[in-house]
């Protein structure tokens, strides 16, 4: 990954969690990360690689976000976060950490939108982002589940200046809609059941490729985690729900061919 960033796109994921000692072990032994750590002001932040390559953060939830236990956080390249942060709150988000300047990376702030799901946002510097996508160990897709879909999408298409295209062939058969950037998907929108009451806050959701689920689910139990939902079959490859030892969800995917295009490409089909 050695191209920039286009404002809009998911640009870092981030696992925000009131035990990061023991999400390093769990998710060391489970994506292969090696991880080193860096001071944030009077915390540390431990940055995960894959073969040299930065793929995600583990913070402190002590310390970072409200003092709240965020789980995975997906974080959009902005071209200026001041502006982006007034637009993401006058748009009915709320603004949980202002915009704070990284030292050898960029500023990040982080937003929960009106309908629960907490997200960032990040204009990079000498750190642009994920140095790898679609690869065992990295990211490879970033989905929105959320209960009110369609308000959900116009808040992000505010936002970002997404256009949208839907995808009607989930597997269970609950509508999804594809945030574009020009000809090119960089996000997904889930519908969840929001019959009344919809106690079901939204969140965004990181998918991680896996050489083989069968073996990746194993060690998630091995290692004090939950597959929860799944496992179901996708176009681009099987994958399942889980939950860490912190309770925080993700999917992985034992994934067949890119999933994240990095470059303008016909759209993917991540549905479940």
């Amino acid at each position: 990954m050695s191209r920039p960033f286009s404002p809009g796109e998911a640009v870092w994921v981030e696992l925000c969690t009131t035990d990061p000692q023991r999400a390093e072990d769990f998710y060391a032994a489970l994506l292969g990360w090696t991880v080193r750590a860096e001071r944030l002001g009077a915390t540390t932040y431990r940055m995960c690689s894959v073969d040299g390559r930065d793929v995600a953060g583990i913070s402190d939830a002590t310390g970072l976000h409200g003092g709240r236990p965020r789980g995975w956080l997906t974080y959009f390249a902005v071209a200026d976060i001041e502006t982006s942060a007034r637009q993401a709150v006058a748009l009915g988000g709320e603004l949980v950490t202002p915009p704070r300047y990284l030292p050898a990376a960029g500023t990040g702030a982080t937003v929960v939108d009106p309908f629960g799901a907490a997200f960032g946002l990040y204009q990079g510097e000498s750190r642009a982002g994920v140095q790898a996508l679609n690869s065992v160990g990295a990211l490879c897709w970033n989905e929105l589940d959320t209960g009110e879909p369609a308000r959900s999408v116009a808040y992000y298409r505010s936002l970002f200046g997404y256009t949208t295209r839907q995808h009607g062939d989930s597997p269970t058969a609950r509508p999804y809609t594809l945030l574009m950037l020009a000809d090119t998907p960089v996000a997904g929108v889930l519908a969840l059941d929001n019959e009344w009451p919809n106690l079901i806050p939204a969140r965004w959701i990181t998918y991680f490729a896996v050489a083989s689920l069968d073996d990746a689910l194993r060690q998630v139990r091995a290692l004090g985690g939950t597959p929860t939902v799944g496992p179901v079959d996708s176009p681009h490859g099987r994958l399942h729900l889980v939950k860490d030892p912190g309770g925080h969800t993700l999917c992985l995917i034992q994934l067949e061919g890119g999933l994240r295009p990095k470059h303008p490409s016909r759209p993917p089909a991540v549905n479940r």
